[in-house]
Parts: structure tokens; sequence; C-alpha cells
């Protein structure tokens, strides 16, 4: 065989396999590309589960009762006449333990009886509440507080979200829903000052709908290298950069460094609900809950969460806030992903399980 013949054969080789690899990689990414919509949506409501509220821009509607319908799961829920999940006379028993929140504590994706403040109510001598509403930031859970004391609750547990809620905190609108929204300004003297309410019936406008809880993490800051921003607009990209990782030392000392005005407004938040219960004589302790991102390590939202977990718990403990920080509970157990629905994201009944098996060693139940 001459050297041209086999050179001839070993470049053939190696470009049949470089085809190989971009065909195999082409199905895969058509694969995903034909899957990702029949997984990624929210899934099938039964219409009527939110109504539309000036104040808050929504509310759950009182007394509806329906499924929800996804991929991972078959559900069911049902609102109280009071506008809550849970008993409704359970809500006229004064010293109650109230948990305040969004789509976490409200138990997206699992039964009435599989959420952990049910849990909690069946295990403890406490009555507990669950007045949790999807979608709802910490300026929205703040105006709730006037009608909440009405029930005079012994504390408000109130559950922040790692994942999205200080991102969403003064902005008139949420980054991963349509509705508007109220919310609150921090002028100087650390004054909060309530905008958009009445909240306007409109759509979201366009400079809001290229916004993501990715884009508003990282800010002006890049953690990708460059071919790792080339390949993140396909499906199989995503798979790979995930895989890969990001420079999580450089995001970490970014987060700490430029932490904005996002934690001020938090801090000023909680620090406002904190007076208004204290007015009512009612005791605030705060739980800072990760979501599912957290188990992803290394990932732009694990170390999101895990970072601003560190600076809110900082903050809260030097304002003499009760906060309960959960990032390292969930970072003990050898699968955490376990406990979430894994294409919706939400905790399934092993995770409230566990949510309320953690809570019941707190002092307040």
């Amino acid at each position: 065989m001459s050297d041209a013949s086999g050179s001839r054969k070993v470049a053939f080789g190696l470009i049949s396999a470089v085809f190989g690899v971009v065909i195999a990689l082409a199905v895969v990414e058509f694969g995903l590309g034909v899957l990702k919509p029949s997984i990624n949506p929210s899934g099938q409501m039964d219409e009527g589960f939110i109504l539309y509220d000036a104040r808050l821009g929504w509310k759950l509607a009182p007394g509806w009762q329906g499924g929800h319908s996804h991929h991972d799961f078959e559900v069911n829920y049902r609102v109280n006449p009071l506008g809550f999940r849970g008993d409704e006379l359970d809500f006229v028993r004064p010293g109650s333990v109230m948990f305040l929140g969004d789509s976490f504590t409200f138990g997206l994706g699992v039964n009435d009886d599989e959420i952990f403040t049910e849990l909690l109510s069946q295990s403890t001598d406490r009555n507990v509440l669950n007045v949790g509403v999807p979608g709802y930031s910490n300026d929205q859970q703040l105006l709730m507080l006037d009608k909440l004391v009405e029930y005079r609750p012994d504390v408000v547990v109130w559950v922040v979200y790692l994942g999205n809620d200080l991102l969403d905190n003064g902005e008139p609108f949420p980054l991963q829903a349509a509705h508007g929204k109220p919310y609150f300004q921090l002028v100087p003297g650390s004054e909060l000052v309530l905008k958009n309410v009445p909240v306007p019936l409109q759509p979201k406008p366009p400079q809001y709908l290229s916004r993501s809880v990715q884009s508003e993490i990282l800010g002006d800051y890049q953690p990708y290298m460059f071919w790792q921003r080339w390949i993140a607009g396909f499906e199989t990209g995503h798979l790979i950069n995930q895989w890969v990782g990001i420079d999580a030392q450089g995001l970490e000392q970014h987060l700490h460094n430029q932490p904005g005005d996002k934690v001020e407004l938090f801090t000023a938040i909680v620090q406002q609900g904190r007076s208004d219960l204290a007015r009512a004589s009612v005791r605030l302790q705060v739980v800072l809950l990760p979501g599912r991102g957290l188990t992803q390590e290394g990932s732009i939202p694990a170390v999101y969460q895990e970072t601003m977990a560190s600076l809110l718990e900082n903050r809260l403990k030097r304002l003499e806030i009760p906060v309960i920080n959960m990032v390292n509970e969930l970072k003990a157990l050898d699968t955490p992903e376990a406990l979430f629905h894994p294409n919706e994201g939400h905790f399934n009944r092993a995770g409230h399980e566990w949510l309320a098996e953690v809570l019941k060693g707190v002092s307040i139940l």
C-alpha cells in the first residue's frame, strides 16, 4: 500500500468520525427539541385558579377547586373561601404558626394532604397555616401582612425562595410570569415607596420579555468561556455547559462584591414586615429556602443561591431577625435532587416530608 493511499484512508476515517459525531449531535439536538415542549411548560391547570387583584396583582380564587396536570404529576388543589390553601376553620383559631411564601410554600405539584404545612399540623401540637401564593415576591408578601394579622397568628414564618424572590422585588413584572405586580422603591432614608398600584392590566412589555433569571443573576458578568457562549443556544450545548461548568469562584466573588440594590431592598422589606407584625404582637421568623438549582453543584443557580443565602443570613442576624438557612440542610443530603420534580422543579412529596421534618426541630414549632 502506498503512503498516499494510507494517508487517504486515515483522512477518510477522520472525516467519517467527525461526520458521525455531527450526525449524532444533530439527532440528539432534534430529539431534545421535540421532547422539550412536552415537558418544560408549567402544565395544564383547570381554569379560574388565579384572579386579578388591583393591589396585589393577582390572588387565589376563593373557593376554587381543580386539577393540575404535568409531565411529572397529577394533583388537585383546594382554595378555601378565604383565598388560601387549607381548612378555613383553622384560620379562626388564634395562636397559629403561619407560613408566608410563594409556590414552594403553597405546595405546587403536591396534593393538599402532602404539603409540609399540613404534615406539620398533623405531627405537632401547633395550628399551622399556609398563606403561600404562587408567583408572589417579597414585596407582594409584605402587602399581605395587614390582612394576615387579622387571623391573630402567634408567629409568621416568612419563607424566602432563594431562586428568584430577590430578583423579582422592585420590578413591575416578575421574570417568570406575565402578570403585572406592585413593587417598592427604596428611597434615601431607607423609606419604602409603593409603586404600580393599582396594578395596570396590560401585557408584559417587550423589554421585560427578554429578561430571565440567569440574565438578572449575571448582569454584565460573564462566567462562560467564548466557546461555551457560542453553543449555549443549542439544547446539546446547554447540556455540555452544565457538564463543563462555569467559573464558580469568579461568580461568587462577583456576587459578594456587587450584591446590588436588591439586597438592600429585601432588607428594608423584611424590616418593614417585622415592624408591621410587632405592632400586632406577632413574631417573625425567616426561612431561606433553596430550590432545585442548588443541587446542580457549580452551576449559576447553585452559586447564586448559596451566595445569597450567606449574604442574607448575615444581614438578618445583624438585625436580630431570627433566620433559618436551609442551604446546608439540603446540601448535606446524599441525593438532594430526589426531593424535586425532575422537570417541573418544585418539591415533590418527599421534598415536603423532608422540609416538615427539618422544621419540626425549630423552636417556634
